[in-house]
């Protein structure tokens, strides 16, 4: 599918594709036109064939400042003219819903995502972080759940995801007091994978690694993610029944099998489809 947008990019190099959060100027605050294009960029990179991986990374001085209040956030809250409490309710529902949707594009994408993170990352994009399979960050990174200090409770994705990846005690600390943490922290708690020098060094190093997931036969990659997605509301053996039958129905009649198999006795680089 085709894909345009002012306030996101997207970049292609190779087996890589890279979604770009671009309102620099903004220092990448989420508008509501900015975060219903983030599904669509997806959507686009997920149809063509020839991406297997995904970065999301910030242009500018910040990965993300979070919602932006002015814009989308104070200005939904406000009630319709001549419409009933109730009404108003409904109004903000579905618009939270749809921003909740939003980032669980990241999470539901069918390939992996790896988070570039440098400068500020609050509130939304802890939202945005938490929903992506690896985050990395610059040195200079912070982070935060930012909405307890304004007088809100997050509610896009952070206090649903944050669990996941943290032990409940950083959980807890993090999300009570909305204070700021930095970059060696965030490595230290598990929030991110490891810390580089520059925003430079952290966009190579994660375009490196999303290169070596797709060098890995794709069926497999994404197999490996459709488990580990719905592993997570299943017991272990459901999760184990699914996992064997899956592989039965797809990794095992796969055209990549057969090719590393072939790759392997011929002792060359195998050349994968996806089929």
């Amino acid at each position: 599918m085709s894909f345009s947008s002012d306030l996101i990019t997207i970049e292609k190099t190779g087996a890589v594709g890279t979604v770009w959060l671009d309102r620099p100027e903004k220092y990448n605050a989420l508008s509501e036109e900015f975060w219903l294009a983030l599904p669509q960029a997806l959507a686009a990179l997920e149809g063509d064939e020839s991406i297997r991986a995904i970065v999301l990374a910030g242009k500018g001085k910040h990965f993300c400042v979070g919602l932006d209040l002015v814009q989308s956030g104070m200005g939904s809250h406000q009630k319709p003219k001549g419409a009933s409490e109730a009404v108003a309710n409904l109004k903000q529902l579905q618009f939270t819903s749809q921003f909740q949707d939003a980032i669980s594009s990241l999470a539901k994408c069918a390939l992996p995502v790896i988070a570039v993170i440098h400068g500020h990352c609050l509130g939304a994009g802890i939202d945005m972080i938490t929903a992506c399979d690896i985050r990395i960050a610059a040195a200079g990174s912070n982070f935060s759940v930012r909405e307890t200090r304004i007088g809100l409770v997050a509610d896009v994705g952070t206090l649903q995801r944050l669990p996941k990846i943290l032990n409940a005690g950083h959980v807890a600390e993090l999300a009570y007091s909305a204070k700021d943490i930095n970059a060696a922290r965030a490595e230290k708690i598990g929030l991110v994978n490891d810390v580089y020098e520059s925003f430079e060094a952290t966009y190579a190093a994660g375009m490196a690694l999303a290169n070596e997931i797709a060098a890995n036969p794709p069926m497999a990659v994404r197999g490996t993610k459709f488990i580990l997605q719905q592993s997570e509301t299943l017991t272990t053996e459901q999760s184990l029944l699914m996992n064997g039958m899956f592989t039965l129905m797809t990794s095992l009649k796969s055209d990549d099998l057969q090719e590393s198999m072939r790759a392997f006795g011929e002792k060359r680089p195998p050349k994968y489809t996806g089929t």
